[in-house]
């Protein structure tokens, strides 16, 4: 085994915790006269679930873990590795300066600028994404927590049989980014997540629901509204059927039009435009939605699951307005695909798996929050579904727009619910979809790094009976 560089834990002072690291992959960079980025990282994750009241799968675990790149003569290459032994981070330097004469040149490649703005070591916490209940909250507490959100979910209604091993979860996680441009900075995020699924019954007719939450604060985590929720949502399922083929008004819930929201995001990439991949290549300060519809992608949105100082490139978070009043107005771009528009990187560059280099993403991407109560919206259908669950969303195309989804909900008449609904294909495309918008609730919810309040679409082409 190689000597262990005794990098500090995570739950101790960022100040010169990865020092050991960066001045080992300095001095090579140095010696090789080449110029490199690193983004090193150390997370302890806690991970249990709970079956029939006791707790199960238990995790607890730290992982340490360094990505770098490195950049000669426009070449640019990559590698990384899991834990800080010294033999571990030598192989992984000479695997990348390895690669660098099988790379072609890149005209556009370069590191981030050392930016005095982000020296504010305090902000995690001004940004809500970092909390010091972490070390305060006993384990006992979590597991009580957890087995009560089982007893909530199949206390609800006796048609609950099957709560599907409830789940907690909470992460640690220290960063720190270097180059060789001079920026040094550093990061601590804490998230807390739950998860449960319920399955229902009664007779021959079966129904199932879910719901979660996720905080950077323990003390924020709503367990028992959770388990309500997915029990709720088990139990009116019972008893659905489908309707007649036609066009509907459609009131998408908050978590429907953040899956349908999920998909549409892709256009705004960079790089996809950059590749005609793009939904929305060519259409800058063009209106292509309703003019009811504004989207935002907020690196900075207070508590946000995305939220940081930094992105992956080392460049500051920013917030942007991508689509206003049906206008879109900027993609998202990381710094190669900015220098090919000739623009700035707007803080958009992400790491979608510790294994590859960093690509174009969002961060925490929404629709703005209407101003209708969503029981007024609902009264104010005549006839119409009510949709809160999508099947087949890996099967919609991106890039065409097109889609064709399993669905459930609730039939409504006459401005109230009256039975729900299953069974059911949805058919469109994003961009007429995304142009067919009637109103807008006040319910924004974030799922994951998405968030959407429920929408009213018009004209939606259902198949059913």
């Amino acid at each position: 085994m190689g000597k262990d560089l005794n990098i500090k834990g995570a739950g101790q002072e960022q100040s010169g915790s990865f020092d050991a690291v960066i001045s080992l992959i300095d001095d090579y960079s140095k010696k090789k006269g080449i110029k490199l980025e690193a983004y090193l990282f150390n997370s302890k994750i806690l991970k249990m679930e709970s079956e029939d009241g006791n707790i199960s799968n238990y995790v607890n675990a730290e992982t340490n873990g360094l990505n770098i790149r490195l950049c000669d003569k426009k070449r640019v290459s990559f590698s990384y590795c899991l834990g800080f032994e010294e033999q571990k981070i030598i192989n992984a330097l000479e695997g990348a300066y390895s690669l660098l004469k099988f790379m072609d040149e890149n005209d556009y490649f370069d590191f981030a600028e050392k930016d005095e703005n982000l020296t504010d070591l305090s902000l995690p916490e001004k940004l809500g994404i970092y909390s010091d209940d972490w070390s305060r909250i006993d384990i006992d507490k979590k597991k009580s927590l957890l087995t009560e959100m089982e007893e909530t979910a199949y206390s609800y209604d006796k048609k609950i049989y099957k709560v599907d091993k409830p789940s907690y979860s909470e992460t640690l996680i220290s960063k720190r980014f270097y180059n060789s441009n001079g920026v040094d900075i550093s990061s601590k995020k804490t998230f807390y997540e739950i998860f449960l699924s319920v399955a229902s019954r009664n007779g021959e007719d079966t129904g199932s629901g879910f719901d979660f939450d996720f905080s950077h604060s323990f003390g924020a985590l709503k367990f028992k509204k959770a388990a309500m929720n997915a029990a709720k949502k088990g139990v009116d399922q019972l008893g659905a059927r489908a309707v007649s083929s036609g066009n509907y008004n459609i009131i998408f819930d908050n978590f429907t039009s953040s899956e349908l929201l999920g998909i549409l995001k892709q256009s705004f990439y960079a790089d996809n435009v950059y590749k005609k991949k793009s939904l929305l290549e060519g259409r800058l300060e063009t209106k292509v939605f309703s003019d009811k519809l504004d989207i935002i992608d907020d690196g900075l949105l207070y508590g946000g699951a995305l939220t940081d100082i930094f992105d992956r490139e080392g460049v500051k978070m920013q917030k942007k307005f991508l689509c206003s009043s049906g206008v879109i107005k900027s993609y998202l771009y990381d710094i190669e695909y900015a220098k090919r528009a000739g623009l700035k990187s707007t803080g958009n560059s992400v790491s979608r798996s510790f294994t590859m280099p960093p690509d174009v993403g969002s961060t925490n991407f929404f629709i703005k929050n209407g101003e209708t109560n969503i029981l007024d919206i609902i009264s104010s259908v005549k006839e119409g579904l009510y949709i809160n669950e999508l099947m087949g969303l890996h099967m919609a195309k991106p890039y065409t727009g097109e889609f064709s989804l399993g669905a459930s909900g609730f039939y409504i008449k006459n401005g109230k619910i009256d039975f729900p609904v299953k069974g059911i294909v949805l058919s469109g495309n994003l961009m007429r979809l995304f142009n067919g918008i009637v109103r807008i609730a006040d319910d924004i919810r974030y799922f994951g790094s998405t968030g959407s309040p429920s929408i009213l679409f018009e004209n939606v082409q259902v198949s059913g009976t």
